[in-house]
């Protein structure tokens, strides 16, 4: 009987697994009618032509160097737009449709006089017509032209200053000086804030480990975007490396410039300093001239003298000289 029972107990399972597997593939084939039938009824409205309506609020940007913008007149903007739904959620998903930002460097600014410029609206429905690919008929703005006003500012020419931050491989080092260009940038503002500057700042510039030419484009920092504006925005600079090697050489010391007949001890001096690797062979002893620095010195009382280097290469630096100070004698 136990046997018996089991087997029917086997089959009526399987028989309720069987009904639940039809369930659950009716179920599956429902929800993917549905999901094929919502699908199509959406595509359809998608590719059905509506009208829909903005308001923008209109923000001026880029404004031509020459002139600051002082007063947005026409604050806002109302569209009308007659398109395919495929179009209208295009625009909504890639684009700001609560701001209308204007680069007034992409636009025929008309001046009105005095102070007073406009753009003509027929311009952004260009614009607006290319992006969204319907017929300029079908595109309304409430405003013909779009007013503001900008004031002429004085300029003035400023230099520019590197703001920068290297650090060197052993035994490497700058060549040259750092060459900028542009040198200096037309910036233009108010002549009394532009009477305050003296120069214009680079963004900081942090370079490790350098043992070869540098050139890097660096942004401008505008002290005041709010009153000035500038020509330029990025400056270049360039300079080259190389390696460098620490020598010296043994210079007599030069006394004729006292009035004095001095012997020191010693009569020569040892001139430390570095040089590039490639200009090594051009270092002679003659381009070097070591004297007696008797500045705040009283000779016929000092016991020493110190010594100064006041000739040498313009290819060398880091110079020092051996002893720092003399002994000498006074010879009558």
């Amino acid at each position: 009987m136990n046997n018996s029972n089991n087997k029917y107990s086997i089959f009526k399972e399987s028989g309720q697994l069987g009904l639940l597997h039809d369930i659950g593939s009716g179920r599956l084939i429902f929800f993917i009618c549905l999901l094929t039938a919502v699908l199509f009824w959406f595509l359809i409205k998608l590719s059905d032509v509506y009208t829909v309506n903005y308001s923008f609020k209109v923000r001026y940007e880029n404004a031509p160097t020459s002139v600051r913008l002082t007063k947005v007149i026409d604050t806002t903007l109302d569209l009308s737009l007659t398109a395919r739904g495929f179009d209208i959620l295009k625009l909504n998903m890639f684009n700001d449709m609560d701001n209308l930002d204007i680069n007034l460097d992409n636009y025929n600014i008309d001046n009105r006089g005095n102070n007073q410029y406009s753009i003509y609206t027929q311009e952004l429905i260009t614009k607006l017509s290319d992006l969204v690919d319907v017929d300029e008929k079908d595109i309304q703005l409430s405003r013909v032209t779009l007013s503001f006003e900008m004031e002429k500012t004085s300029q003035k020419v400023i230099p520019i200053k590197v703001n920068l931050d290297i650090s060197f491989t052993d035994q490497f080092d700058q060549y040259n000086d750092i060459e900028v260009i542009p040198a200096e940038i037309m910036v233009y503002g108010p002549s009394k804030v532009l009477d305050t500057l003296s120069s214009i700042s680079t963004l900081p510039l942090v370079l490790s480990d350098v043992n070869s030419n540098v050139s890097e484009s660096i942004n401008l920092t505008n002290p005041l975007p709010q009153l000035i504006s500038m020509e330029e925005n990025i400056a270049t600079i360039k300079f080259d490396v190389e390696k460098f090697t620490e020598s010296e050489i043994s210079i007599p010391i030069n006394s004729s410039n006292l009035p004095y007949n001095i012997k020191t001890f010693p009569s020569d001096a040892t001139v430390f300093f570095r040089v590039a690797q490639k200009d090594f062979k051009d270092i002679k002893a003659n381009q070097f001239y070591v004297i007696l620095a008797t500045d705040n010195v009283d000779v016929q009382l000092a016991n020493k003298i110190p010594l100064r280097v006041v000739k040498f290469p313009e290819i060398v630096r880091n110079i020092r000289v051996v002893p720092s100070e003399v002994e000498f004698l006074i010879i009558k």
